[in-house]
């Protein structure tokens, strides 16, 4: 079962704050940035950046995910290394 409104409220401020920390400065945004995605009770947090050769295309690549898991009340983390 997804979050509910408040619940979805309450996390989507938590990533606001955490993205605001860690995104990096306003000139290089263009050419990399952070974002997440939600999905159910997953938060994918993803990388953002144009396409080396063609800079129209844009890609989002998760690089980490947290899942709540409500039966034990925690949160999993998992996150892909650099080697995939």
């Amino acid at each position: 079962m997804p979050f509910n409104d408040l619940e979805l409220r309450r996390i989507e401020n938590s990533l606001a704050i955490f993205l605001a920390k860690k995104r990096p400065p306003e000139h290089i945004r263009a050419q990399l940035d952070f974002g997440y995605k939600l999905s159910g009770l997953s938060i994918e947090l993803v990388e953002i950046r144009p396409q080396w050769d063609d800079p129209s295309i844009i890609h989002k690549r998760p690089f980490a995910k947290a899942t709540f898991v409500k039966s034990q009340n925690v949160w999993k983390v998992f996150w892909q290394r650099a080697d995939l």
